[in-house]
């Protein structure tokens, strides 16, 4: 059967500013962590990505995290705490990736396992884990832990998230045969009706001009013969996907993509920031 990790939070309690809470782990040396609980908690997971595929022998799997944590101090330790196939658990460490606001910071990480008969090592069943200041924080779903089988695409975990684009598939390619480059750009949407609009506002003179890039409903993802997901998966999310010629010359583009839905506005621009993509040269 099934094992099962299980994360309790404690009450809350008003005249202290933390308490204790036991992590019950059965299949790991590691049988009661200390989790501190504060009256908001400054660690969430924002989305999550899991697939995988198996061509002529090649098997791959692909598991992708993005988490916010609260900027509490400069040393802390931002992982992925990982249910394995045989009942352990495993840490996969993230990486400080950028910051939001000053307060805030963004940590990313994946998991990637690709080989001729490579066998699953993770199940389905994770949280999130934020050490810092001798505390140790975590976002369990709510006590209910996350939970993603394979080939599932996008998990949207943040309540407010309803479009992400996913860098992994963006590129500015140049193409000799015509002499143009191409923008492809590849976003994830939360399922909030049926009617729709997602689109790419970008620019490449520094927004002395912009123009729109019009995304296309993707209703199977395919990355080769490795990853397949159905859109809308059982998340809600959809994938979409469009591309834009551009003049040679055009070799950096800013970025950012809106949502429009129930007549309300939605944009991934980075935390404000845009994103930017430009022609990759190789020596």
């Amino acid at each position: 059967m099934k094992k099962y990790f299980y994360l309790l939070l404690s009450l809350w309690v008003l005249s202290c500013s933390t308490e204790e809470d036991i992590i019950d782990n059965q299949t790991t040396d590691i049988n009661k962590i200390s989790v501190a609980a504060k009256n908001s908690n400054p660690v969430q997971l924002v989305k999550a990505w899991k697939s995988s595929g198996s061509y002529r022998g090649y098997t791959s799997y692909y598991h992708k995290f993005s988490v916010e944590v609260s900027n509490l101090a400069y040393d802390k330790e931002v992982s992925i705490y990982h249910e394995r196939i045989d009942g352990a658990w495993d840490e996969i460490s993230l990486s400080y990736t950028a910051s939001i606001d000053g307060q805030t910071e963004l940590w990313t990480g994946e998991y990637v396992n690709g080989a001729f008969g490579a066998t699953q090592i993770y199940a389905d069943e994770f949280v999130v884990k934020y050490v810092v200041n001798g505390n140790t924080y975590w976002d369990n779903n709510e006590g209910a832990n996350y939970v993603m089988e394979n080939r599932e695409g996008a998990l949207f975990a943040k309540s407010d998230l309803a479009v992400s684009v996913d860098t992994d598939f963006v590129s500015l390619s140049y193409f000799p045969y015509d002499d143009k480059n191409t923008l492809n750009v590849t976003v994830d949407v939360k399922n909030l009706a049926p009617e729709k609009e997602v689109g790419v506002i970008y620019t490449s003179d520094g927004w002395q001009t912009q123009k729109y890039l019009p995304l296309t409903f993707r209703s199977i993802w395919s990355n080769g013969p490795f990853f397949t997901i159905q859109s809308p998966n059982s998340y809600n999310v959809e994938r979409w996907q469009g591309y834009a010629r551009l003049d040679a010359t055009e070799d950096e583009v800013e970025y950012a993509v809106v949502y429009r839905v129930n007549g309300n506005e939605y944009w991934d621009n980075n935390y404000g920031k845009n994103y930017t993509v430009a022609i990759k040269t190789y020596n």
